[in-house]
């Protein structure tokens, strides 16, 4: 224990002395040193003045509760919360014991120490740390200076609006290397799936609980007082301590480098030396999990889960090893840590977290199953595997400066993970799937006036958060995959080398990159400025739609650029510094050319031309789809592409097929097209056997699907789909007679299930009937099994839809004895399905009670009753009525949960009842919406366009619909 007499005469002599046993510096008692009585009183005074001016609260214990930030609205916003910049952490000594014994776990909690040590860069009389929901105990508080020696503490308080604990000493720290500050702390461990946190299992029928992390972005001062910002690196030295009964282990971000038993019979594991990193990207777990080994160039590889589900890794660690080897090749730097510890948690706030060395993953995302698990789980395992690989050099060993630069891990990590599970799985053409999987999807949401450019300056941890969404994500990817293609693979990829080997171990901004990327483009002769370029792409939101207008006689195209909205007479509000005109980069080919043999330039203003072959019938631009624009043509370059499609498709690129089927429905949406184009469009549907072009249909007719489902000449549109659909339904139907699919390629298995899912979503009878057929004779064969396992998700769905009360409580059983996450959450998903009120009412309750439903699935649960006719309503009442728990649960700590809940009940919203609901929840809550403002502005905005949609589209689209 540290000296509990905090209260020193300046000038006293103190002794230190390092522990073995954690590293920690602790003040020794100089038991000869008398302190006058008036000293006492003086101490005395200054905890009482402190107690009135600050609001902090010593218990007898002499302990401070450094309480939770308060929610939005309880203090300014816009609040600069960033740290003062004089106190540099060199080294961190953190030391945690988490007590998860006993039954109830309530009574969970943890206590640790820290020793920090710092570099002084002015001279300070207070030291100012992040701290929430901890109990530091005051007395502990020791500062030491290698200049001063001991310095004495006066007070302690917290700032709870900032997260701040500020220690303030007797005198000045002045300029210096390596002072020290050392801290006790204790704090309860919730299932809050936040900092660290206790998550459960069951085997033979004890429950199990166990203690992982999730620190990021700013939630390391969750569990120590810490410098907990990103640009703050500094070396670790982690001691986990476990209970003595050789059945639990722990993991950290290195390796274990000693052990030893405590005093009181606790086993401490005391884990090597991290390199400079984050606070965010430390973990922990203490547990009895089991782990499967492998190696990467002779480094350690595992993969780690609960006993009874860690066989299901055995597919993560085939490919674990070899993607991290894509990325050594790639980026041309080795592996930086000794590691790397793949682990499953059965309770993850996020798909997976890119902790260094030791990457943390919700079950679903990591566990493979092949006799439960689709071909579209196995691609998810891959993809996020990938994904947080890719970021164990862009973003843990190069880490950008602050949040508002958090693209550039998110946005590289999230395009790395297709070249890269492309590289190992060639046959699953990820490069075309980009389009379907993020390209396609982001560009919905960022054709909204309330969307937000790329880098956008954050100042609190709500605000951080927020930045956590499909902008940062898919537009942050797309924008790196346009800038590999303007610059050339080979550009590209010695730029971020450069970029990576100059700025390892440090931290970084956007210039940074573009910088480098610029250097290596001027060295090769091409002389691109890609700060030039991508200023306008990353600086202001949106992007343009590019009208693409051809002269046949002299081959010259005019080309002209607007800032595209769904909303085209919208009043732009967020001022733009290059009033919304990008440099674009284009492409173009004509029915004269061919798709590999195209046409490359630039557009620098917002009017332009570019030449290309003479007497083409058509032209297409943007080849590939490889920039981040929408085309528009002129109405008889419209005709002749919908002419050639129809006619003979496969002469136009199946990746262009795509993008001219989602430009047309949404330039249709914007009125930039009359939107009988895009209908137009997919007649030729009915002999396209491709995957991309039906993927990108059935997500842009599903938003015509949703506006006209409560119109009473429906069937038209539900008649219509079923006749486009026959012809590959029939071809690719439910796989081979005996329900297998497994020797198909998988680009064609995940045709089927598109295929097979649009069937039966506009009620074809073949389809349901199917469906229903082989949900009863698995009800009847039970526990046996043969509906093919990549369509099961639709059978169990349409099947418990069909079966009424006893299909739903069958499913539910199934999903309360599934050991497999991916499996679990296809069951959650089907019991939505239901068409009985009462029963999806029962769902929705359910969904709080979290001894059944996992905290992390909520979000599942009620966005999947929500995209069910019966249960918008239902779906949306909930989240209005119990907004305070859901708030209490998601609103500021979840990345992306809560704005994923508000968008996904009100995506289907296109009514002025529904317009003046929303207006009016959002109003009552200013101030209480958390992470989900932003979510909530773009549903309003949403509602509007679906209402005018539908005033200006419905009936001719109807009308249509009745003449084919």
């Amino acid at each position: 224990m540290a000296d509990e007499k905090r209260c020193r005469d300046s000038d006293e002599e103190t002794d230190w002395e390092l522990s073995k046993k954690d590293g920690n510096w602790r003040p020794t008692r100089n038991r000869d040193a008398m302190r006058p009585v008036v000293v006492w009183i003086l101490c005395i005074c200054l905890v009482i003045g402190m107690v009135v001016y600050f609001g902090v609260y010593f218990d007898q214990s002499s302990t401070t509760r450094v309480g939770p930030a308060s929610v939005a609205g309880d203090s300014d916003s816009s609040a600069d919360i960033r740290l003062p910049p004089y106190l540099v952490p060199d080294s961190y000594f953190v030391r945690l014991r988490p007590n998860l014994t006993g039954s109830d776990p309530a009574t969970f909690r943890f206590n640790g120490t820290v020793r920090i040590r710092f570099n002084v860069t002015q001279s300070t009389g207070v030291l100012t740390l992040h701290a929430k929901n901890l109990t530091v105990d005051f007395r502990s508080i020791a500062v030491f200076s290698p200049i001063d020696g001991a310095i004495e503490v006066l007070n302690v308080s917290s700032d709870p609006g900032k997260e701040f604990l500020h220690v303030q000493l007797s005198g000045q720290l002045r300029t210096q290397d390596l002072a020290s500050i050392y801290l006790e702390f204790s704090g309860p461990i919730r299932s809050d799936l936040a900092g660290i946190y206790y998550s459960s299992y069951e085997m033979d029928g004890v429950t199990k609980y166990l203690l992982t992390s999730h620190l990021h972005p700013t939630e390391a001062r969750k569990v120590f007082p810490c410098f907990d910002e990103p640009q703050l690196k500094s070396k670790f030295n982690v001691t986990l301590e476990k209970i003595n009964d050789g059945k639990v282990n722990t993991l950290s971000n290195t390796v274990i480098d000693s052990q030893e038993e405590t005093s009181d019979g606790w086993i401490a594991d005391h884990y090597a030396q991290s390199p400079p990193m984050s606070t965010y990207l430390l973990a922990f777990v203490v547990s009895e999990f089991s782990c499967l080994n492998s190696t990467s160039r002779n480094k350690p590889v595992l993969v780690c889960a609960r006993p009874n589900a860690v066989q299901q890794g055995q597919f993560a660690l085939s490919i674990a090893g070899p993607l991290q080897e894509f990325y050594e090749d790639y980026y041309n730097i080795s592996y930086p840590l000794p590691k790397t510890a793949h682990t499953a948690v059965p309770d993850f706030p996020a798909g997976a977290m890119e902790n260094w060395g030791l990457i943390l993953y919700r079950e679903s995302s990591l566990l493979y199953d092949a006799l439960t698990s689709s071909a579209s789980n196995k691609q998810r395992v891959a993809t996020v595997v990938a994904h947080e690989l890719a970021h164990m050099w862009f973003g843990d060993l190069v880490t950008p400066s602050w949040w508002d630069d958090i693209w550039l891990n998110e946005g590289f990590a999230s395009y790395m993970e297709y070249p890269s599970v492309e590289k190992i799985f060639p046959d699953w053409e990820m490069e075309k799937q980009f389009l379907t999987e993020a390209l396609h999807l982001v560009m919905k949401d960022d054709s909204l006036v309330t969307s937000h450019p790329i880098y956008q300056p954050v100042h609190n941890p709500v605000e951080i958060n927020e930045l956590f969404d499909s902008i940062s994500y898919e537009k942050g990817a797309s924008v790196i995959r346009m800038t590999k293609y303007f610059l050339g693979e080979e550009v590209f990829r010695a730029g971020v080398t450069n970029y990576l080997k100059e700025k390892s171990y440090g931290v970084s901004n956007h210039t940074d990159l573009f910088n480098a990327l610029t250097k290596e483009s001027q060295r090769v002769g091409e002389g691109v400025d890609v700060n030039a370029v991508l200023s306008t792409w990353i600086l202001q939101m949106g992007y343009p739609v590019v009208h693409f207008s051809y002269d046949p006689g002299s081959g010259r195209i005019a080309l002209r650029q607007k800032h595209f909205l769904l909303n085209a007479d919208a009043n732009v509000t967020s001022a733009s510094p290059y009033n919304y005109t990008w440099i674009v980069p284009i492409s173009v080919t004509t029915s004269r050319d061919s798709f590999q043999n195209f046409t490359k330039g630039w557009l620098n203003s917002t009017a332009g031309e570019i030449g290309t072959t003479k007497g083409a019938r058509w032209i297409i631009g943007n080849v590939f789809q490889c920039y981040y624009y929408r085309v528009n043509y002129d109405d008889d370059m419209w005709f002749a592409l919908t002419s050639q499609l129809i006619e003979n498709h496969t002469i136009v690129a199946e990746m262009n097929r795509a993008q001219i089927i989602d430009d047309s429905f949404n330039l249709g949406r914007s009125g930039d097209v009359d939107q009988l184009l895009a209908m137009n469009i997919t007649l030729y549907l009915v002999r396209e056997f491709e995957y991309t072009p039906w993927a990108t249909a059935a997500v842009d007719l599903d938003y015509i699907n949703r506006m006209l489902m409560f119109s009473s000449n429906y069937s038209l549109l539900q008649d219509y789909v079923q006749q486009q659909v026959s012809p590959v339904y029939s071809e690719v139907g439910w796989g081979s007679d005996n329900g297998s699919s497994t020797d198909d390629s998988h680009l064609r298995i995940l045709l089927r299930v598109v295929v097979v899912d649009v069937a039966c979503a506009y009620e074809s009878k073949d389809c349901i009937d199917t469906a229903s057929a082989q949900f009863s004779e698995w009800q009847s064969t039970y526990p046996l099994n043969l509906i093919d396992v990549n369509l099961r998700e639709v059978v169990y769905c349409y099947g418990t839809m069909a079966g009424g009360v006893s299909a739903w409580n069958f499913t539910f059983e199934r999903y309360l004895e599934s050991n497999v996450a991916s499996e679990q959450t296809t069951f959650l998903e089907a019991l939505a399905c239901t068409n009985d009120v009462t029963t999806l009412q029962r769902y929705l309750d359910m969904a709080f009670q979290e001894t059944l439903i996992r905290r992390q699935d909520f979000a599942t649960v009620i966005v999947s009753v929500a995209e069910n006719r019966y249960g918008k309503t239902m779906a949306w009442n909930m989240l209005r009525n119990e907004w305070d728990t859901i708030y209490e649960r998601f609103g500021t700590t979840s990345l992306y949960t809560l704005s994923n809940i508000v968008t996904g009940v009100t995506k289907s919203f296109s009514t002025e009842t529904e317009l003046r609901e929303l207006e009016e929840f959002v109003s009552s809550n200013e101030g209480q919406l958390g992470s989900s403002e932003r979510a909530f502005q773009q549903a309003i905005e949403s509602t509007e366009l679906n209402i005018e949609w539908r005033k200006k589209n419905e009936d001719r689209v109807f009308d249509w619909l009745h003449e084919h």
